[in-house]
């Protein structure tokens, strides 16, 4: 019998990251366990999206202008930035720009989980504080996981899964305390929080940022993502990155969703400010624990997490149970008032039973 294809050793012990897709039915379920956007782009950018599909799509990808039309909405030049097929690709080329096997990331744990997997498959670990009980950010032990092994520091802002925020004082701190090592910002939530550190980049040429087109924008299933960074480190992350990586239809519907705001935006106001302050007056009215966010997501702490998920499914619902160390919570989305009024009318029937 043959022998299998060995690989290296650093992936033969790494366990898959394999996210709970199965079954994720929209027609079936109200889906609150992936931070999406409760409603898809307007009919505008669909049709654009067919218009190329029925001209375009047998020829390579060809990007024009975007990257300044983007620029302009970052409000950096077209040179600090570089798209990527979604923000994974984003963290994974960065690890892979910077981190030799052996070396370390510091990053607070639990985290984005994608930050792990991509450090596995290169032989490093990411080494960093584990968040208080309360979540809230380990700015010192942070600073003091820090050694000389250290490549890199993530910070999530904010932080999934914890919903934890990391102030601009914090982030400059640490950019100007370590001013050999890279910091990368996530903001993926960015459109949720209104809050960047994009303006410290022409002070700290250490500083990294990647953000998104998957959440507030959208536009998940087309995965669009990009970094913004010095223009020498956007250069080097181009050596890696294909010429053809990204998706052309994702930079299509991205370019509709920027030239035309107003829809996802009031999403986002919505979201933010009724279905949030509602689902919160529940919970405390309910005296059930949760963890508050400034991005469309929430970690919840029931008397038992289990059967909460169990019967929030059973009435198809779907929410995130959380891995250890936060395997007592669950995470949920917020979506349309209406949705979440569902949702409380099915939580109302697990307290009660």
């Amino acid at each position: 019998m043959k022998q299998s294809i060995e690989v290296r050793d650093a992936i033969s012990r790494m366990s898959p990251y394999k996210p709970p897709l199965e079954n994720r039915d929209p027609e079936a379920f109200l889906l609150m366990d992936f931070n999406e956007s409760p409603l898809p782009p307007p009919p505008g950018v669909i049709q654009k999206i067919s218009e190329f599909l029925n001209s375009h799509v047998h020829i390579y990808p060809i990007y024009g202008d975007f990257l300044e039309k983007l620029g302009n909405y970052s409000s950096v030049p077209a040179e600090n930035l570089l798209l990527t097929n979604g923000s994974d690709q984003a963290i994974d080329i960065i690890m892979r720009s910077l981190l030799e096997n052996g070396e370390e990331a510091a990053m607070v744990q639990p985290g984005f989980q994608m930050y792990n997997q991509t450090a596995g498959t290169l032989g490093c670990k990411l080494n960093g504080p584990q968040f208080p009980a309360d979540f809230h950010f380990p700015h010192q032990e942070l600073k003091e996981s820090v050694n000389t092994k250290t490549r890199l520091i993530v910070l999530i802002n904010p932080n999934n899964p914890t919903g934890t925020s990391v102030s601009l004082e914090q982030i400059e701190d640490l950019l100007k305390s370590f001013p050999d090592i890279p910091v990368l910002v996530d903001e993926a939530y960015y459109e949720f929080t209104g809050e960047t550190c994009v303006s410290l980049l022409s002070s700290y040429p250490n500083l990294i940022v990647i953000r998104t087109f998957s959440k507030a924008l959208a536009l998940p299933s087309l995965r669009l993502g990009y970094v913004i960074a010095s223009p020498d480190f956007i250069l080097e992350l181009q050596k890696i990155r294909g010429p053809y990586d990204v998706n052309v239809v994702a930079v299509l519907a991205a370019r509709e969703q920027l030239n035309n705001p107003e829809h996802w935006q009031k999403m986002v106001r919505h979201l933010m400010d009724e279905s949030k302050p509602a689902i919160e007056k529940y919970f405390d009215e309910k005296q059930v624990r949760y963890f508050s966010s400034k991005a469309n997501f929430m970690l919840v702490e029931p008397s038992d997490v289990q059967q909460a998920c169990k019967f929030l499914m059973e009435n198809k619902i779907l929410v995130r149970p959380m891995r250890p160390p936060i395997d007592h919570t669950f995470r949920m989305s917020l979506r349309t008032m209406p949705e979440m009024q569902r949702f409380m009318d099915v939580f109302t029937r697990y307290l009660n039973s």
